[in-house]
């Protein structure tokens, strides 16, 4: 399976600021609870479709599936699903949590604790965000936390030439 050359672009520039393991590490942690955090959030609010009530958490989720799956159709399977149980757990936390104003802690709590993991590791990498300089690789972070695992998992060889592209400590190898 071959990733579209957008993706391997975009997958090849976000991983050259995300070499050092402390950085992945951060956001191994920090980008699936901003997902989650999202999704949370999103879940409050419901859209009618075909006479049925549906969360907004889901409309997105499809999305950002669709757009994924678009990018490469085995990572985008992949995100897919991690995403339904973190939609369903999403939901579910939100339903229990029940009053809007303790959905909107969560959410916080989540979404600013995702950031500063996130924010923690690129101090310690000593690059800047990919996110600050392309607002797409925000879209681009939680596809490269699926292609880092399937890589070193020892497959995509064409998705650790991406990754690996621009040299440095932490470039993942497949032989």
């Amino acid at each position: 399976m071959m990733a579209n050359d957008l993706f391997r672009r975009q997958l090849g520039s976000y991983a050259s600021v995300h070499r050092d393991w402390r950085n992945k590490a951060t956001h191994f942690v920090g980008i699936p609870l901003i997902v989650f955090s999202l999704l949370l959030l999103l879940s409050l609010w419901r859209f009618e479709l075909g006479g049925r009530e549906w969360p907004v958490s889901l409309a997105v989720a499809i999305v950002a599936v669709l757009g994924w799956i678009a990018l490469d159709l085995g990572i985008g399977v992949i995100m897919a699903v991690l995403l339904a149980p973190a939609w369903y757990a999403a939901l579910a936390l939100a339903g229990v949590l029940g009053a809007p104003s303790a959905v909107w802690i969560a959410f916080a709590v989540l979404f600013v604790g995702g950031w500063v993991l996130q924010f923690l590791g690129h101090h310690s990498e000593g690059k800047r965000p990919a996110l600050l300089d392309n607002i797409f690789q925000g879209f681009i972070g939680p596809m490269f936390l699926v292609a880092e695992t399937v890589v070193v998992m020892g497959h995509r060889r064409d998705l650790a030439q991406a990754i690996g592209e621009g040299g440095g400590e932490g470039d993942v190898t497949v032989r």
